[in-house]
């Protein structure tokens, strides 16, 4: 959930690897030598008198302390019971904490850290509320993100759900060999994820876990949920009865120290009718709809029952709120004979229809937690409603059945976030609440408001909020973090409350649903999906993963949204808003937008009116429109709410982590059992390439689907699927407008439906039909004839192998499935060629590598070339010479030091390719690019023409398209080149002895000087010396997004006259950005000759008084040069998120890091350096954003031959072990017109 994405580093050193896990190990070591020792007899003397449950808040066994979890700070905050008093807050646990269990003797927690892969141990040494001490022990990687953790009831083993690795890791607590974890549980290839060989390749994603109270010798049952549902035997997708849940009964035994004896049991979980009824078939009669259980995220034992709070789908048409997503509780029986029985669900929709209370009418979208008041007999369960900020009151029964409180139609709630209670508003509302804790009494219930970063007390007796506790800090008011958080609130929140004038008109609350049904997260779990086939207006449709629509490492790169591109930007999606989770229109004659629901208001700014037009893609863009404002506790900022979700989306949905290899587990203190062959993954890779998936899956989004247009998108590229029939005649397409430029056709339209002659081989037929939720042809086919509107917009690939299922309609649920297709994995063949994957090895192996693609995967090569690569030696072009005519080519991605097949040809033109007089100037070979995002520079000999003027030069790379690349479009480039007389004067000037401030290492402000030397020498005897007249200073910075130097045009200018030693000083300023800065330059003679570049660089390092910002992800890099024992520190100190720092020697991508500082949160960070013997040496020093980032720099210099800083790194921080970049700009010129220089772009 996340939510806030971490430091995201292509990885080079292979294709996988943690490259501080051994690091992260020796700390883990150090921290446990020093640890206070227990006696197992003492530690083992409490236990839990009731069955336990994986949660994100933990109360410990005696009732004094709660615990709860900050994904976002990567911390644990602790509050004492007696006083509702914040105690303590644990910095310094893993990445993202999702889940926490406690010891039941106060003495350990265990934390799972999602984004990390670990858990993190923490020692207790004093669990006294007035004298608490606590702090991290060691980490352990469990596997690929543990969402969930729960501890036995008698304390002896701890349970972890490793969701992306489909394993349940058992730590054992007991000596000997206390907290470290003895085996692993493998769940995908288990009786729980299918019978057959090709369910098994199915994800299992457990999630929620339980354990009974263990029999007295240890026996106990363990219960894991499968957070997805899948298809039934017989069922289809998009279809209300066509999946089916499902919970794993594990049977173990905690006094046990292996688990040979483990057995696992499956427990199906089947569709229930809703309670609601439509008219789905147009027919005048109410029929009954029926939703199955999904995204099961929690189970709770109580008595012989387990209960799973989830969001039920119903995703047969019509796509209307009140019967898709549901308010399910599901449960099963016989939890303690070992016989499981689906017992059914309960709707709590159902008992929201009626109020009798004087509370307003609310839905309870999104059960996401439970817990009783009693653990048998009568009692009452509250359940979280993580959407609509309730918590909705059950009665139950002694048999454990769940009945409303009040009648059929109405149960009692408690709001944590009403606006118009003190109590639950401003800075005490509860914003999705995730997890909730009952104390033994059942009298106060604990909430963790993940949103709001705090926990709601709640008393039972009156069921109102009495206390609210910050956990975690909110983001610094009017940050870039502040406009993430409210896009965050706006995603997670199926109410919303608003900020207005006191006379506004329209509602201030509510606004994002009919009566708080459902929000984005209800299909987009985590910004990512359901899994969820539903039947929409363009047709059936997964709910696409969102971390996919934007590169995460350049937030320019976006992909264009939908399967059929329908929508251009995150704001088109106020229609669903309105028309989807919302009533709709009024019901007027016609019919008018509700001013009471939605995001956009009056064109004018008036907050009464509503938008005009309202428009999904064509027309205006929705980007920047007047809109409703959020303004958070403490600040004064009013935030557009609209564009900031879509901010959010942009900046903050995390791609999930891919399972980890086998020797990762084993280094990490884990268990093997899971684990990937690494061998296979890195064979996969090769085979991707081979068989041209990259053409489709290429880039850093892992898709060729780029939103290359200003919103709204030119008309001529919207299309409209004409009916070329009449009425009810088929085809009888839907009339979406979508952008078909970016289709790829696959052939997958009617893939996989029943009886559409359209099967993938060997596989079963799920796919849903290709209708939408009108019953018209769906997009995707191009029903009118007209040549566009076939196929369907690629999706990425990033974490693909956790958001099944797969293809636009679910045909396949398997990876493996999608490669059984033969016309989508030929699809990418080049004319004649063999299919690489017709071997089952073959694609066994691409599986591998497919779901290993994370965010930190190095994309798929791109090869690039922009007119500014392509340059002269010399630079000028004289009539009738003989220059050399060049052009850099870079490479996006990892290196490929020999092109197969190859070598590729670059060629270059006079004039563009295949118009007529266009002739070949010549040819080179491009045999490969040794650096990862590197470039190689490939030149031929050109006889400049005798006639002047202008000509295009035209440069190629592969036309034969032996190399397949995502992107073909940027392979050719063409430039300018001016044709000058030849003249008396014909040697080139020359420059040296470049400096910036008299060859200054570092500056506090832009403004610089630069000196430099500048001749023009005597030429062969009868030449003319013309002497130096005109410089160029071209400026670059490094960006991280692109991966390329960026330069500033510069143009040539008078010399000034020259100082006494006969050199030049010009002012220049560098890009007020920090980091470092190269200038090179150059130099004209009055014949009109260039001199080749001189350069110098310098780092810009503000004030130690001036707040710099980092985007999260970004990186900025600074270089300096010492002399031999000279030291530097560079401390880096944030006032808001999280930056880490490394040290390199030397620039080059191979040079060895030296020192780092990676603390987790706003923590100082110091690197300081000394300069060997020998002579001068350059560094390289970067940092790195884990989260948007405020901070100061301070440097300090001439410290004498100090030490090298020890490596300071958190347990668990991905950190790469190279450099970014390597190199330095390249010297080469392209001049396009008589007076500018440009320079080379290198990266894409």
């Amino acid at each position: 959930m996340q939510f806030l994405k971490k430091r995201r580093i292509w990885l080079f050193s292979g294709v996988l690897g943690y490259a501080l896990i051994a690091l992260a190990l020796s700390i883990s070591q150090n921290v446990q030598a020093a640890q206070v020792n227990v006696e197992p007899a003492q530690r083992l003397a409490a236990v839990f008198g009731k069955p336990t449950h994986s949660s994100p808040i933990a109360l410990s066994q005696n009732n004094t302390l709660v615990w709860v979890v900050n994904p976002d700070d990567d911390s644990v905050s602790v509050i004492r019971t007696d006083t509702n008093a914040r105690i303590a807050t644990l910095a310094n646990v893993g990445d993202e904490p999702q889940s926490i269990a406690l010891d039941p003797n106060n003495q350990f927690a265990y934390v799972a850290n999602a984004a990390g892969n670990s858990v993190s141990v923490i020692q207790i040494t004093n669990a006294n509320p007035a004298t608490f001490v606590a702090r991290v022990e060691k980490e352990l990687v469990t596997g690929a993100e543990p969402w969930n953790i729960v501890i036995s009831p008698d304390g002896k083993r701890v349970f972890v759900a490793n969701s992306a690795q489909d394993t349940i890791s058992v730590i054992r607590t007991d000596a000997p060999n206390a907290r470290t974890v003895i085996g692993s549980i493998d769940l995908r290839n288990s009786a729980c994820n299918g019978e057959t060989v090709a369910q098994r390749q199915r994800h299992f994603q457990p999630r929620g876990l339980a354990v009974t109270v263990p029999d007295g010798t240890g026996n106990a049952t363990v219960l894991a949920t499968r957070f997805l549902s899948f298809v039934k035997p017989g069922g289809v997708q998009g279809d209300d009865n066509g999946k089916e849940g499902v919970v794993c009964q594990i049977g173990i035994n905690t006094n046990a120290s292996n688990l040979d004896q483990v057995t696992l049991k499956p427990t199906k979980l089947a569709a229930q009718v809703t309670g609601f009824k439509i008219d789905a078939n147009g027919d005048g009669v109410a029929d009954d709809t029926s939703a199955y259980p999904n995204q099961l995220q929690s189970v709770v034992i109580r008595g012989d029952r387990a209960y799973m709070p989830n969001i039920a789908a119903s995703p047969s048409r019509p796509i209307k709120f009140n019967v898709d997503t549901h308010a399910y509780v599901n449960m099963v029986s016989g939890v303690n004979s070992g016989t499981l029985v689906d017992a059914q669900a309960i709707n709590m929709h159902l008992g929201a229809r009626l109020r009798t209370d004087g509370k307003q009418k609310l839905f309870f979208s999104n059960p996401w937690a439970i817990a009783f008041t009693t653990q048998s007999g009568n009692g009452a369960a509250y359940a979280v409603s993580a959407g609509s900020d309730l918590l909705v009151k059950l009665r139950v029964e002694a048999n454990g059945a769940l009945n409303f409180t009040t009648s059929v139609s109405e149960t009692a709630y408690v709001d944590l976030n009403n606006p118009d209670d003190a109590a639950t508003s401003g800075a005490n509302a509860g914003k999705n609440p995730l997890g909730i804790v009952i104390n033994d009494a059942g009298t106060l219930a604990y909430t963790m408001n993940y949103v709001s970063r705090n926990m709601s007390v709640v008393d039972l007796a009156s069921d109102r909020v009495v206390k609210v506790v910050e956990t975690s800090d909110l983001p610094d008011p009017n940050s870039f973090d502040e406009v993430l958080q409210v896009g965050k609130e706006i995603f997670f929140a199926s109410r919303g409350v608003f900020a207005g004038p006191q006379d506004t008109m329209v509602s201030l609350k509510n606004r994002l649903s009919s009566e708080g049904w459902q929000n984005c997260a209800s299909c987009h779990f985590a910004g990512l999906t359901d899994g969820v086939i539903w039947q929409f207006t363009s047709g059936p449709r997964k709910s696409i993963a969102l971390n996919g629509s934007w590169n995460p490492h350049n937030p320019d790169d976006q992909r264009v949204l939908n399967y059929s591109g329908i929508n251009d930007e995150v704001q088109d999606f106020e229609p669903n808003i309105r028309n989807v989770s919302g009533p709709g229109n009024l019901p007027t004659t016609p019919p008018q937008l509700d001013p009471n629901h939605g995001l956009l208001i009056g064109n004018d700014g008036n907050i009464n009116g509503v938008p005009d037009p309202l428009t999904t893609i064509s027309g205006v863009a929705n980007a920047g429109r007047p809109q409703h404002t959020v303004q958070l506790p403490g600040s004064d900022k009013l935030v557009p709410a609209l564009d900031a979700m879509s901010e959010w989306v942009r900046f903050a949905v995390r791609t999930p982590n891919r399972p980890l290899t086998t020797a990762e587990l084993n280094a990490g203190g884990g268990s093997a059992t899971g684990g990937v062959n690494a061998g296979d993954v890195n064979d996969g890779r090769i085979v991707f390439l081979q068989a041209g998936c990259q053409t489709c899956h290429g880039g850093g989004k892992w898709s060729n689907s780029v939103k290359d247009f200003a919103s709204p998108p030119p008309p001529e590229l919207v299309e409209v699927e004409a009916d070329p029939n009449g009425p009810n005649e088929a085809p009888n397409p839907n009339g979406f407008e979508s952008v078909t430029t970016v289709l790829e056709n696959n052939l997958s339209f009617n893939l996989g439906v029943p009886g559409a002659n359209n099967p993938v081989p060997g596989q079963p037929e799920i796919g849903a039909v290709e209708k939408d939720t009108a019953n018209k042809d769906a997009l995707g086919k191009d029903h009118d004839g007209d040549g566009k509107g076939e196929g369907y917009n690629p999706p990425s690939l990033l974490g693909i192998y956790s958001v099944p299922p797969y293809y636009h309609n679910g045909a396949c649920e398997t990876l493996l499935c999608v490669l059984e297709n033969v016309n989508h994995r030929r699809s990418g063949l080049r004319a004649g060629q063999a299919d690489p994957l017709d071997a089952a090895a073959a694609r066994a192996k691409l599986v591998s590598f497919l779901e290993s693609i994370d965010a930190d995967t190095a994309p798929a090569t791109n090869l690039r070339l922009n007119r500014h690569d392509i340059f002269l030696e010399p630079a000028a072009a004289v009539a009738g010479t003989t220059v050399e005519l060049g052009a850099n080519i870079s490479l996006f991605g990892p290196r490929v030091p020999t092109f197969t097949p190859g070598p590729l040809k670059v060629t270059f033109y006079d004039g563009s390719p295949g118009a007529p007089g266009t002739s070949v100037i010549g040819e080179a070979d491009l045999a490969g690019v040794d650096a990862d995002f590197g470039t190689t520079t490939v030149k031929v000999p050109w006889t400049v023409p005798t006639q002047l003027g202008s000509r295009r030069i035209f440069v190629t790379v592969d036309a034969a398209d032996l190399f397949k690349e995502d992107n073909e479009r940027d392979n050719t480039a063409n430039r300018r080149v001016h044709i000058r007389p030849l003249v008396a004067d014909r040697t080139a000037p020359e420059v040296s002895n470049v400096r910036i401030n008299d060859d200054a290492a570092i500056t506090s402000a832009p403004e610089a000087k630069v000196t430099f030397n500048a001749v023009d020498p005597a030429g062969a005897p009868g030449e003319q010396v013309s002497g130096v007249k005109q410089f160029s200073v071209v400026r670059y910075t490094y960006d991280t997004w692109s991966r390329r130097w960026v330069e500033e045009v510069s143009a040539f200018r008078e010399l000034p006259v020259a100082n006494g030693d006969g050199s030049f000083t010009v002012d220049t300023k560098l890009k007020p950005r920090e980091g470092v800065a190269y200038v090179q330059v150059r130099v004209r003679d009055d014949a009109g000759r260039i001199s080749r570049a001189g350069f110098d660089a310098i780092s810009f390092v503000p004030g130690p008084e001036t707040n710099l910002e980092l985007v999260r992800n970004d990186t900025r890099v600074f270089r300096v040069t010492l002399n031999a024992g000279q030291s530097m520190r560079f401390t880096f100190t944030p006032s808001l998120g999280d930056v880490d720092v490394s040290v390199f020697q030397g620039i080059s991508l191979d040079a060895p890091r030296i020192a780092v500082s990676a603390l987790n949160g706003p923590a100082a960070e110091t690197v300081t350096f000394t300069a060997p013997a020998g002579g001068p040496t350059s560094f390289q020093i970067e940092v790195r954003a884990a989260a948007t980032s405020r901070y100061r720099l301070a440097v300090a210099d001439g410290l004498g031959s100090a030490q090298l800083a020890a490596d300071v790194i958190a347990p668990s921080k991905e950190i790469a072990t190279a450099p970014i970049v390597g190199d330095i700009p390249p010297l080469q010129t392209a001049i396009d017109e008589p007076t500018t220089v440009f320079v080379p772009l290198i990266g894409q």
